[in-house]
């Protein structure tokens, strides 16, 4: 089959022929048009084949698309707390602000919705990036579009939900109550049959996803104490969990109270403030076990704390570039954290 720049050489070759007098008079009168009919169809042909690979492409998500973000919906499985997603959260300010400069740079990821529905479009992740592209939306002339990759396999809810969760902690760890409030509403709507199932899932073992869990189910005074519940730790949440046992009543009560109060108090200060209460020293920890974290069976690290730090150590059959890698992401993410609680105590 001739290609179709061929077919309209032929053509072009054709005129030039009989404007010099070369072609037979004899020539069908239609010949011209028979070529152009050919290459016409040719073009189409090839077009066609190109929309149907870019929609092959579109729904495999392998086409980013450029979405009004009122069109999307959050999911129904969002786990970013709703101070993540508030435009008065330090962090979303400074993304909406990088957004902003350099543009998004990693698009969000969007599943269909059903006909009827009240958005044409659910995020599978991407919370933030969507709240700050809205917020870009609402004070930007002429709106900012949302980069997104169209997600059609996402129908299935544990794909959905697994998704989510390794796309976050590839970039951004979710605090400890967000994950373990995450955890909760899987085992709530069926995802998972029980936390064995979810920690296999998610390479953690059952009782890490039990502390996670014991988080997400204090008392609401406990984590109004606090004000943001994004500031407890699993060891915190463990301490609180065992002084509930023994001194609920006081707890709760020397909660309301802080809650009550409008002076700031540092997160340490609320856990001192409570672990107290009732008329008794906070209870020293016990020995800490120490944590592994596993991807499909392999062992990528160890963390267990040590004095006022912490001990990590990788698996011995992870590469070593990648375990001085991980090294130098964790030392970064520890000097950003530090710097920051450090500048924000010194206000």
């Amino acid at each position: 089959m001739k290609k179709p720049a061929d077919i309209r050489n032929t053509v072009l070759a054709g005129l030039d022929a009989r404007r010099q007098g070369n072609a037979p008079t004899e020539a069908p009168a239609n010949r011209q048009s028979a070529y152009i009919a050919t290459f016409g169809r040719q073009v189409n042909d090839g077009l066609k084949d190109k929309i149907a690979r870019l929609e092959a492409e579109r729904a495999d998500g392998g086409v980013v698309l450029r979405l009004d973000p009122k069109r999307i919906g959050q999911s129904a499985f969002a786990n970013r707390h709703e101070r993540s997603l508030d435009q008065a959260d330090a962090d979303l300010q400074g993304l909406i602000a990088d957004i902003r400069t350099r543009g998004q740079l990693e698009p969000i990821r969007v599943r269909p919705m059903a006909e009827g529905s009240e958005f044409e479009y659910e995020i599978v992740y991407g919370h933030r990036r969507h709240a700050a592209c809205l917020a870009l939306d609402a004070s930007t002339e002429g709106g900012w579009p949302v980069l997104a990759l169209l997600d059609s396999r996402a129908s299935d809810v544990r794909d959905h939900v697994l998704k989510m969760y390794q796309e976050n902690a590839a970039r951004k760890d979710l605090s400890a109550f967000e994950t373990g409030a995450m955890f909760s509403n899987w085992l709530q709507e069926g995802v998972f049959e029980n936390q064995t199932t979810l920690g296999t899932a998610v390479s953690l073992g059952q009782g890490t996803v039990a502390k996670y869990i014991a988080i997400a189910s204090l008392p609401e005074p406990v984590l109004k104490a606090f004000g943001d519940p994004r500031t407890l730790s699993l060891r915190w949440g463990e301490q609180l969990a065992a002084a509930l046992k023994d001194r609920r009543d006081a707890i709760l009560k020397a909660a309301r109270e802080l809650a009550g109060k409008n002076a700031e108090r540092s997160p340490e200060d609320v856990l001192k403030a409570l672990l107290s209460a009732g008329g008794r020293e906070p209870k020293k920890a016990g020995a800490v076990k120490t944590e592994t974290v596993k991807f499909k069976g392999r062992t990528l690290y160890k963390i267990a704390p040590r004095g006022n730090g912490m001990q990590i150590s990788f698996g011995a059959k992870l590469d070593p570039k990648l375990a001085r890698a991980a090294q130098e992401e964790v030392k970064d993410a520890l000097t950003r954290y530090l710097a920051k609680a450090m500048k924000e105590d010194d206000k």
